[in-house]
């Protein structure tokens, strides 16, 4: 028994006869004149048909007949913005096998179950309209709360109402820097994308008083001479885990602002250069600096020099969970100078090679459930009758 099978046609042998045919029809001559015919009746047909009008024009309204034109062609582009701007171009309809309603675009044809984007807009516009400020559309006050400075303008318009601090805290209006592990010493500037940067000391110049500078998990580089803070700003690490975000400072932070806020960061000395690193304060708060610090980790081991000192009429802070470690021999894990303040609650001062504590005179210095212990001279030195002071230490 024979069976028919049909025969097998590559893809190559269509398109080769597909080719030939072509040459083929490219190898017979045009006829023009039954070409230009084949124009003339269908013009003719058109005319017939209505769909085509003749004029005669007189040469001399040509010019006014194209600016009418012109105009015309104006008017409707504008009219199509017009009802893109107003939601105009929306219509609700009914889909006739489940019976909702959805929204379809009469000049672009899109259809949406979910109500645009334009049209949520308008509504959030005419509440606001009607219920005055604490109702304008989220857009709007956020774009508004840009040109104010983070503080203290922003921060007072965030005591209004609720919806303003929400607006006052976008996220939009947050620092980032790379780590470099995500390659942030060699990323191209033009890719950052905006309020985002490759070094901290890129973000600290171009913040304004009061900004946040957000930082993601990993490792920061900051080079000698270090830090120089003189206005009011937040640092935000890792609150859970302070030793997610590690700052390797060569040199030291200087803290000038009035204000600040530090938390969850760990500050150390990089370990490639520990015990040649020049003698320098990991942290110095001066000049009637202030910075409150919550669950940080300061740590000095491999230079020479207090872990944090406060020094000036003023400088101070209000400290919670921060462990202060590796001071050097002759120095203090926390020196507080003349007329500094310095409260520390349940915070860890410990492993120093000089003394825990030191103060000079006239300063006042609050430990409350706060630990100073396993340090190389002692709990605290140069204490005086004088002092406020609430402790409860483990000795060391």
């Amino acid at each position: 028994m024979k069976e028919y099978i049909d025969p097998y046609y590559s893809p190559h042998y269509f398109a080769e006869q597909q080719r030939l045919f072509e040459a083929a029809s490219m190898n017979n001559e045009w006829n023009l004149e039954e070409i230009e015919q084949k124009k003339v009746d269908d013009e003719q047909k058109a005319f017939e048909d209505g769909d085509l009008l003749a004029t005669m024009p007189d040469p001399e309204s040509l010019p006014r007949q194209k600016h009418l034109y012109i105009r015309e062609k104006a008017r409707l582009r504008s009219e199509i913005i017009k009802r893109k701007l107003t939601g105009q171009n929306w219509t609700l309809k009914l889909e006739q096998v489940s019976g909702k309603t959805y929204y379809y675009n009469d000049d672009s044809g899109e259809a949406s179950w979910e109500e645009p984007q334009i049209l949520k807009l308008l509504k959030a516009q005419e509440l606001a309209r009607k219920n005055g400020w604490a109702a304008l559309p989220s857009k709007a006050l956020v774009n508004v709360m840009e040109f104010l400075l983070p503080y203290p303008e922003r921060t007072n318009c965030s005591t209004t109402c609720q919806h303003w601090r929400a607006a006052a805290n976008d996220n939009s209006f947050v620092l980032h820097v790379w780590p470099v592990e995500m390659g942030a010493l060699v990323m191209d500037e033009s890719k950052l994308g905006k309020n985002h940067f490759r070094t901290i000391s890129d973000a600290i110049n171009a913040a304004r008083p009061g900004d946040m500078i957000e930082l993601g998990d990993g490792h920061y580089w900051i080079n000698d001479p270090g830090l120089m803070v003189d206005i009011p700003i937040k640092f935000v690490g890792d609150e859970e885990d302070p030793s997610h975000v590690v700052l390797e400072l060569s040199g030291e932070i200087s803290w000038k602002a009035a204000g600040g806020w530090m938390e969850g960061i760990t500050v150390r000395r990089p370990k490639m250069i520990s015990g040649a690193s020049p003698k320098n304060d990991l942290l110095r708060i001066e000049s009637g600096g202030r910075l409150d610090v919550y669950h940080c980790v300061f740590d000095n081991r491999g230079s020479v020099g207090n872990c944090v000192s406060m020094t000036g009429t003023g400088s101070g802070g209000h400290w919670v969970k921060a462990t202060l470690q590796g001071a050097s021999r002759d120095c203090s894990g926390l020196f507080v100078g003349q007329y500094a303040c310095a409260e520390l609650i349940d915070c860890n001062i410990c492993h120093n090679s000089g003394v825990g504590i030191s103060r000079a005179g006239s300063s006042d210095l609050i430990l409350t459930n706060s630990t100073v212990n396993r340090n190389g001279f002692g709990l605290i030195g140069d204490v005086e009758k004088d002092m406020a002071l609430t402790v409860a230490v483990i000795g060391s």
